[in-house]
């Protein structure tokens, strides 16, 4: 799907109510403006920012506009906190066709590359890692997943845990769930892979 034809109509906010400390008023005029002008510095620091810094009634719109180039930074540089914008950005009442064009490009950037850090940026989308951990069920790529499965089992046991940035209360719940599945073991198994199975059985 062409991101940037989906995106395309997002009505430009004009005079960006922003933290004026933080930014210049250049920085913020270039918000309001064209998308595809915007630095991508900047683009980076708007969807990293606390949404406090930001007008609850422009963010939405806001962040539609800059979807294609906020997406693009995700593939280049995986990070979870890029997307943690979404709830405040009021994904769930978008247009389908922009709440579609985004599900499709992280489901082909999770297809190309597998790792953590995507994983949680897409959890982001309905603040549920449930539905991303599906699709990784579903993808063909045997060692990609068993990859992901080793790199949880192994930051698990060493005290880490998922970003998720709406705090649930026990973030590593639905990982765990997933690494201890039948879906899982039955593939981890099929491809004979006992290092990962160990390093599930170790935690």
């Amino acid at each position: 799907m062409d991101l940037d034809r989906v995106f395309a109509d997002v009505p430009r906010v004009g005079a960006v109510d922003g933290c004026t400390y933080c930014y210049a008023q250049s920085d913020l005029d270039a918000l309001g403006g064209d998308p595809a002008l915007v630095p991508r510095d900047l683009v980076g620091s708007f969807a990293r920012e606390v949404t406090s810094h930001w007008n609850a009634d422009q963010y939405g719109l806001l962040w539609r506009g800059l979807a294609p180039r906020i997406l693009r930074l995700l593939e280049e540089l995986p990070d979870p906190i890029l997307l943690k914008g979404l709830s405040f950005a009021r994904f769930s009442t978008w247009p389908a066709d922009e709440q579609q064009a985004v599900r499709e490009a992280l489901r082909g950037m999770l297809t190309r590359n597998l790792t953590g850090d995507l994983l949680c940026a897409a959890a982001h989308v309905d603040s549920d890692l449930g539905p991303w951990l599906r699709f990784v069920d579903a993808l063909p790529d045997d060692e990609a997943v068993a990859g992901l499965a080793r790199y949880w089992a192994n930051d698990l046991a060493h005290g880490g845990e998922p970003s998720l940035w709406w705090f649930p209360e026990d973030p590593a719940a639905p990982i765990r769930d997933w690494l201890y599945s039948d879906a899982l073991w039955e593939r981890l198994r099929r491809i004979g892979d006992v290092d990962t199975q160990i390093a599930i059985s170790d935690l």
